[in-house]
């Protein structure tokens, strides 16, 4: 029936000339990476802390939950399970390791499903979310690199992240003082499943002499989604014990927290950790390069951003800028 629908949809693709190609193209490749955590980290730094930090345990959770089941079930891509299924090419750098459940689905869905439980209150952002569920759930059927069975596994992750997030977050609100419990067993389950992605055995199927999934590559490249999980929760630890920064500022201030975090956070991602933790293929320094950067985000980045933002106190108002402009 998946296999059904996916050729369906490739009919669909192909009649149409690409008209919906570059739509769906689209919303697949913001699916990913930084565009699905900066916006918890924005707001996070700029809007309210502790829906901020809501929303970087639904991403974090959800990318973990992720790596685990698809580690567990092993499931093929779909032009594996079917030679008519054709993907689209372009998506196809997006689309490595096992298929079952859709990874994009679920960081979109963490996302989205977290900003409409945070801001339930603005029924047109809650509206706009939900779409954005549902057209990131068809344009990965669409481009053929999943099956509805992965998205719709993948959206159910991805609504749950939120839930069990603002769960843990309340009940440390109410044990304010074992706020490391969290942490602990964060790290339990971490070295467990880390134990579990390294030395499960893993398929090793053959087409024309060609293996399948490595089971290397997929064990470095499981590495990665728990590495950001474990990094966005001892980066809350850390803030919330030690660093406790305040959202003050100006607008201008909190635009330029905005700009250069989102800046500095896409550099840090995509020229030091991704491309570091591939190039040694080591699947635990995959994992801490992979924490790094959030925790960076969480913790650091804060720090600098207040004391600059102390050393010129009037530095960006409104009367400034408009005095800049005049000149």
């Amino acid at each position: 029936m998946d296999i059904q629908i996916l050729l369906f949809l490739q009919n669909l693709r192909e009649a149409s000339g690409g008209v919906f190609t570059s739509l769906f193209a689209l919303i697949t490749t913001i699916a990913v990476d930084y565009w699905v955590i900066l916006p918890a980290m924005i707001i996070f730094w700029t809007v309210d802390k502790k829906k901020g930090q809501i929303l970087i345990f639904s991403a974090g959770i959800g990318r973990f939950f992720t790596a685990i089941i698809k580690s567990i079930f092993c499931v093929y891509r779909p032009w594996v399970r079917s030679k008519e299924i054709k993907p689209l090419e372009s998506a196809l750098p997006g689309a490595t390791g096992y298929s079952f459940p859709s990874g994009h689905s679920a960081s979109t869905s963490a996302l989205y499903a977290a900003l409409a439980r945070v801001f339930k209150e603005r029924k047109g952002l809650c509206v706009f979310c939900w779409i954005m569920i549902v057209l990131t759930m068809l344009s990965r059927c669409f481009v053929g690199v999943h099956t509805p069975q992965d998205v719709i596994a993948g959206v159910a992750i991805g609504v749950a992240s939120p839930i069990l997030g603002e769960k843990i977050l309340a009940w440390v609100d109410k044990h304010p003082d074992k706020d490391w419990v969290v942490l602990v067993v964060t790290t339990v389950i971490m070295i467990a499943a880390l134990l579990f992605i390294r030395f499960k055995a893993y398929p090793e199927d053959f087409v024309d002499g060609k293996i399948l999934v490595d089971p290397k590559k997929m064990t470095v490249d499981g590495f990665k989604d728990p590495g950001t999980c474990f990094g966005m929760i001892v980066g809350w630890f850390i803030e919330r014990r030690f660093i406790k920064f305040d959202l003050s500022g100006t607008t201008y201030q909190k635009i330029l927290r905005c700009l250069f975090g989102s800046m500095g956070y896409i550099f840090m991602l995509q020229v030091i950790a991704n491309p570091l933790g591939k190039a040694v293929g080591d699947g635990f320094v995959h994992f801490l390069l992979q924490a790094m950067v959030p925790a960076f985000f969480i913790t650091v980045y804060p720090i600098i951003f207040k004391k600059i933002e102390a050393k010129f106190p009037d530095t960006l108002t409104a009367s400034t800028v408009q005095d800049t402009v005049k000149q």
